[in-house]
């Protein structure tokens, strides 16, 4: 397993984790890389961050191919979270003469997660000298955690944000422009909506200190996915700066679980009101479309439009299960519609309502509910329903 060069002097020592499926909670279908850095100076050699504890053997050999393991002098931990700190006492084993160094609070949390393990800490003006080459920290409180901390090599100009900037994706290519820029961009959009959309006001502060400090940047190494060059950087500030900002579009995402196929036919018709009602629409039934990828449309649509049978006086358990996963996510402020069908009783359509406002979306119509199979003319009445609710959204 060989060393990847990132720059003259910084190499990518990472793993790529090509069968991961599920991100705690997370569904990654493209399966996600555990990114590491070793910068090599004249008198040290540093490693950024560690990888997720199955795959430090593939971290040794990738480090071995560049330098032997006592060369290493240093490891820094950005960030404690278990894909990135997991293997660092096996890390640290391997390598028992390396000072190891976090945040303050990263400090605290290596301590409390590996029983007490000791390491230093840096502050935001320490800085590392290996030689020629030299590490400058930056801290980024909940971005996405209280530890969490930006490193960077100004002789390179190369910044190591962790999980900041990052995709879930594996691929043996190591730079956006070789999987090709649009779809590491769709990647960075599925990993904000799924992480870092609670986060927006500390993601956009984050953004801002970069600019502060006033770093040249030739590639942003991120510790999932691939990396930015050049003017590719700018695109995924852009993108950061707009997902941050609240900016939403004529857009609604469609959402259902069906039992005998009778909210789904109500759904098909509904989008279809919707799209002509001169709204972007995107329907998706939730046994089908990985959660992570419908959170991903809502990313800037908005509203949502849910629908469910009932089952038991409640909503089917997917849609209840979607619902809690927003509600961590918190994409409020949107606008929302709720449909249905049902036999014998109701009840779908109030649990979905009050866990929708709940999360701070706006019901902005009536619901619409079908007993039993859609005739013909309810199939109409969902179309203009979509059609009634493309108004309203347009109108916020």
């Amino acid at each position: 397993m060989r060393a990847m060069n990132v720059t003259d002097n910084i190499w990518w020592v990472g793993a790529i984790d090509w069968n991961l499926r599920d991100f705690h909670g997370f569904e990654v279908p493209e399966g996600t890389t555990y990114n590491c850095y070793l910068v090599k100076g004249e008198s040290g050699v540093a490693l950024v961050d560690t990888v997720k504890a199955p795959f430090v053997p593939e971290l040794l050999a990738r480090i071995q191919s560049v330098v032997p393991l006592d060369q290493v002098t240093h490891i820094v931990v950005n960030h404690v979270e278990p894909d990135h700190n997991g293997g660092l006492p096996q890390v640290m084993a391997a390598i028992p003469g390396a000072r190891v160094v976090a945040s303050p609070s990263g400090v605290r949390g290596v301590a409390e997660y590996h029983n007490g393990l000791a390491i230093e800490a840096v502050k935001g003006d320490d800085v590392i000298d290996l030689g020629g080459r030299t590490l400058e920290f930056l801290p980024q409180p909940m971005v996405h955690w209280p530890d969490s901390m930006f490193t960077y090599c100004p002789e390179e100009r190369v910044l190591m944000p962790n999980d900041a900037f990052g995709q879930h994706v594996a691929s043996e290519e190591r730079f956006a422009d070789e999987l090709g820029l649009d779809e590491a961009l769709r990647q960075l959009g599925i990993y904000y909506a799924n992480i870092l959309l609670p986060l927006g006001t500390a993601v956009g502060k984050a953004i801002d200190k970069v600019l502060e400090k006033g770093w040249a940047l030739d590639v942003v190494a991120p510790s999932h996915g691939v990396m930015w060059r050049g003017a590719d950087f700018g695109h995924v500030v852009e993108h950061y700066r707009r997902w941050g900002s609240g900016e939403l579009a004529d857009k609604a995402v469609v959402v259902y679980s069906t039992m005998w196929g009778s909210t789904e036919a109500l759904a098909q018709r509904v989008g279809e009101g919707l799209s002509a009602g001169g709204v972007e629409v995107a329907v998706h039934d939730l046994a089908v479309t990985p959660l992570s990828h419908i959170t991903y449309e809502l990313l800037e649509a908005k509203a949502l439009v849910l629908g469910s049978p009932t089952l038991h006086h409640g909503m089917l358990y997917r849609v209840a299960g979607y619902l809690q996963y927003l509600s961590g996510l918190k994409p409020a402020g949107r606008a929302a519609g709720v449909f249905g069908s049902y036999g014998w009783s109701k009840g779908a359509e109030k649990e979905m309502r009050e866990r929708l406002e709940a999360i701070g979306m706006e019901v902005v119509a009536d619901d619409f509910l079908v007993k039993f199979r859609p005739t013909a003319d309810d199939l109409l009445a969902a179309e203009a329903w979509g059609r009634e609710l493309a108004e309203a959204i347009k109108a916020r």
